[in-house]
């Protein structure tokens, strides 16, 4: 048995209720790799997938040992220790989803491009989140923390590529600053619309050509064939934004989770809203191009976007699952700057 320690979440209170436990791991078997998982990021993304986990099965892929506790999933770099040897030899290191946890036991397959987990808890995930994607070479802490956007802001950025226009919500949040990266080495002039508290911080992002309070959203001056895109999940200012735009704005997108079940509708003018998810997104490019045309949309979004997290970003390393906690508590209440790399190290002394 393999000595593990595991971040686990209360899961009818995540945020504020979590301990770290052990959890002891058996030796891998034939289909199965056993990981150290050496560095994982702590975004605001992780506190959706606790807020959400049940109506969108994020608590699935890790389960926890004691009934009523979760293990919020993580975006980090796993290195091979033990397993198969048909899938991957000790000291290979993977780009994937992981526990927040010092170690993991995972059940694979071989694709093209990786390893893909095929354990039933993943059944009904995206392979977005079931692929470990091998890794070669350094990987600092501001690229990882946006590596695992890549995907996100390959497809949006294509999706927008035609957009005379983009407005975008959430404006630092990681997805919203990685598509706008893209989108204006593409040309593509973008608007971002952000707390009044956060203006200043979206700025230093250098990839808006405006920023817009959401008090002001109603401000966006019209311009012929602008996209909107929600990112923050708020349909009042989509529809403050499409009542400013009239019939000047032609799509209006969301990304992410759908509206929670207890949010009160609103009345949204203009065109239908339309939901963008990335995962189901890489399927449907799949399907219609192949997947060595998939990796290569990717593959070719990547560097720009490493490029700007190492002359933008701050990198933030935290030690230990307990300090994990710690950053934890920072994230979910807003108080870590957007534009800071924070990256847990569960085993201290490890790379």
């Amino acid at each position: 048995m393999t000595s593990s320690r595991a971040l686990e979440f209360l899961r009818t209170d995540p945020l504020r209720t979590t301990r770290v436990v052990p959890d002891p791991l058996p030796a891998p078997g034939p289909g199965e790799l056993l990981f150290e998982v050496e560095r994982f990021t702590l975004t605001s993304n992780n506190v959706t997938y606790a807020r959400r986990g049940d109506a969108l099965g994020y608590w699935a892929p890790f389960p926890a040992g004691e009934e009523g506790w979760g293990r919020v999933p993580a975006w980090g770099l796993a290195r091979v220790v033990d397993g198969d040897p048909a899938l991957a030899a000790p000291g290979e290191l993977f780009l994937g989803y992981v526990p927040m946890a010092t170690h993991v036991l995972v059940r694979a397959e071989a694709v093209s491009h990786g390893l893909r987990a095929t354990a039933p808890e993943w059944a009904g995930m995206h392979p977005l989140y079931r692929d470990l994607l091998p890794v070669s070479g350094d990987v600092d802490d501001t690229g990882l923390a946006v590596l695992p956007g890549v995907p996100a802001a390959a497809h949006l950025g294509e999706e927008l590529r035609g957009a005379a226009r983009v407005v975008v919500s959430s404006a630092t949040s990681r997805t919203a600053i990685t598509a706008a990266v893209l989108l204006r080495r593409a040309g593509v002039p973008v608007v971002g619309l952000t707390a009044a508290t956060r203006v200043g911080r979206a700025e230093r992002a250098e990839v808006y050509d405006e920023v817009l309070d959401y008090d002001h959203a109603g401000d966006v001056r019209p311009a012929p064939g602008t996209v909107y895109v929600d990112v923050a999940g708020r349909p009042e200012v989509t529809a403050a934004v499409a009542r400013a735009l009239g019939s000047t704005l032609v799509r209006s997108l969301r990304v992410g989770v759908t509206q929670p079940d207890d949010e009160a509708p609103v009345a949204v003018p203009g065109p239908a809203v339309e939901q963008f998810n990335v995962g189901l997104r890489r399927v449907e490019v799949a399907a219609e191009r192949g997947e060595e045309q998939l990796i290569a949309l990717e593959r070719r979004a990547r560097d720009p976007l490493v490029a700007w997290a190492g002359a933008h970003l701050v990198a933030e390393r935290v030690p230990g699952l307990e300090g994990a906690r710690e950053a934890w508590t920072r994230t979910w209440r807003g108080e870590v700057d957007p534009l800071a790399a924070v990256t847990v190290v569960p085993r201290p002394g490890t790379p």
